[in-house]
């Protein structure tokens, strides 16, 4: 019988948590074939978040917790958890949102099927974006940009430019964790999200398939981490001050894909001109030229205004 982990880091979350594990504990797929269990960390909740596992861990004996030592942060904690934990499937999961009742059958059918063919492989999903009440507002979280996510997967590339994938709907193999694991997290700046670490080193390594289905809904509390994106229209100097700032993010992740293709030796040039372009050490010409390669995916709609827009912010480094 194979394996399936859910990793979940809890913070003060006393009012969902409850909600969300039960949701994915009546997940409906071949228990027979899968066995499942749910592995929590906590990092340090001042609410009764522990209390409440502790109910959940007496009902039902497939969730345990790891021993508490020091407050991580929730892209650490995750990845504590990915590192601690053996299984042969993991998912990993927020503490407020909820799982569709077919969501671990669904990544399941895609993952069986594709890792014939592939070793390394990760799923990842659309979601509902819900309301406080985890009530469906009728949007998917990844909008506009699935439009981007060609034949069913997503490339390394896509992700410099761009996030595609939330946690809560990322599901991994055995193979593409150890493959992660391979890394140290601790080299890549502070406020890398595990993600979006996974995600990519998933697709430069194996490869990272996309089911177009949403399979959880994406609860905004308000204290969400890492929210849905404001849909509101924002004025002209708002949308200028946004757009510096995703380009200062892009160099962040830039720096962090350089870092991860820096051992490829057929990947040094473009590790080498991501590093100069995240550290502002990069050429014009040189900026011009890579944001001219890779217009359509700074922007499918404004490719080549955008990609001037990224040479010109790009003059400085970000640390």
């Amino acid at each position: 019988m194979k394996q399936i982990a859910v990793l979940i880091s809890t913070y003060n979350g006393e009012k969902y948590i409850e909600d969300q594990i039960n949701s994915i504990l009546n997940q409906r797929f071949d228990s027979e074939r899968y066995n499942l269990k749910v592995i929590v960390r906590d990092d340090g909740s001042t609410d009764n978040t522990n209390m409440v596992l502790q109910k959940i861990m007496i009902e039902h004996k497939n969730v345990k917790k790891l021993p508490f030592e020091k407050n991580l942060g929730f892209a650490k904690s995750f990845m504590t958890l990915l590192s601690e934990v053996e299984s042969d499937y993991y998912f990993f999961s927020d503490q407020d949102d909820i799982w569709e009742p077919t969501k671990i059958d669904d990544f399941l059918t895609v993952m069986i099927d594709k890792e014939k063919s592939e070793s390394i492989c990760g799923v990842f999903s659309d979601a509902w974006i819900a309301d406080q009440f985890a009530v469906s507002t009728g949007i998917k979280l990844l909008e506009e940009r699935k439009r981007n996510i060609l034949d069913g997967q997503l490339t390394f590339i896509q992700q410099i430019f761009e996030t595609y994938v939330a946690g809560a709907s990322l599901f991994i193999n055995n193979n593409a964790r150890n493959k992660v694991l391979e890394f140290d997290y601790d080299r890549f700046f502070s406020h890398e999200a595990h993600d979006h670490f996974v995600a990519i080193i998933i697709s430069k390594y194996g490869t990272l398939y996309f089911l177009d289905k949403p399979t959880l809904r994406y609860r905004q509390t308000g204290n969400n981490v890492y929210g849905a994106r404001d849909s509101k229209k924002k004025s002209v100097f708002k949308r200028i001050i946004t757009l510096y700032s995703r380009v200062k993010n892009v160099q962040l992740l830039m720096k962090s894909g350089a870092l991860i293709i820096s051992n490829l030796p057929a990947e040094r040039d473009l590790s080498e001109t991501m590093l100069n372009i995240s550290r502002g050490k990069a050429s014009v010409n040189t900026r011009i030229n890579f944001f001219w390669k890779y217009r359509m995916y700074v922007s499918v709609r404004y490719p080549r205004i955008l990609a001037t827009c990224y040479t010109l912010f790009t003059f400085r480094g970000v640390n």
